[in-house]
């Protein structure tokens, strides 16, 4: 089971996060940490109208968060806000064990 869970994929999305850092002047700005295993990832964001302009993320996460943010990296640079939420659901409804289909930039959540 464990080799399913840090697959090849899973570990090359953790190894190469994109959009490393903190941002000079975000509009917005949070900071989750996980309750479960202590994961912490922060993130900035410039909006221009709805779509993301510009995204930093720092990450101190296990292999899984890791590649969670590395997913959001590759494609959240142009993405709607109506796509970061219809992924945001996808995410929520795959780790709920359900199915979904999330948007095709971040497809590789499931």
């Amino acid at each position: 089971m464990i080799d399913d869970l840090y697959s090849g994929r899973v570990l090359m999305l953790a190894a190469n996060i994109p959009h490393l850092g903190s941002l000079p002047a975000p509009q917005a700005s949070i900071e989750k940490t996980s309750r479960l295993c202590g994961s912490r990832v922060k993130v900035d964001l410039v909006l221009d109208g709805d779509r993301v302009a510009d995204f930093a993320q720092e990450v101190k996460a296990c292999a899984l968060g890791q590649a969670a943010a590395g997913v959001l990296g590759e494609g959240i640079i142009g993405a709607s806000v109506a796509e970061l939420e219809a992924g945001r659901d996808a995410l929520r409804t795959l780790l709920a064990g359900g199915e979904a289909t999330p948007p095709e930039r971040f497809s590789a959540l499931s």
